[in-house]
């Protein structure tokens, strides 16, 4: 079976596809049958275009925490105050960004997550520590 050759979802955003395409792939999750109709769905709902797209999309909302570490490492000395700042900032970003989505993946049932989601544009149960 291939992708879709065309789209039915003309319009959407890579956010709109990526919570498709998560809600989908999730359903490995239960074991059975249905880890094996994953990539047949996959295949059917989508465009081989638009699983680049929603994988490229999941791929960049990671933080590269290393390559910042790298970065920062080859900060000389004399690296101007302004720069030095901006990377810090970024970290304190990037830990507060990585326990806002800890705590939308953990919330329970009183809270609305998929509104609280879409406001930072994160797509529930895609932290790599939740597969």
């Amino acid at each position: 079976m291939s992708f879709r050759e065309h789209s039915v979802k003309d319009g959407w955003s890579d956010w709109q596809l990526a919570r498709l395409a998560v809600d989908i792939r999730s359903m490995k999750r239960y074991g059975g049958t249905l880890a094996a109709e994953v990539e047949p769905r996959m295949r059917q709902e989508f465009t081989a275009d638009e699983v680049r797209r929603v994988d490229a999309y999941l791929a960049a909302s990671l933080p590269d925490t290393a390559r910042l570490t790298v970065i920062d490492n080859r900060l000389e000395p004399a690296t101007d105050d302004d720069t030095r700042w901006l990377a810090e900032q970024l970290k304190i970003a990037w830990t507060r960004l990585d326990k806002l989505r800890d705590r939308i993946d953990d919330a329970g049932s009183l809270m609305d997550s998929g509104h609280v989601a879409s406001a930072i544009g994160y797509i529930s149960n895609t932290r790599e520590n939740n597969d």
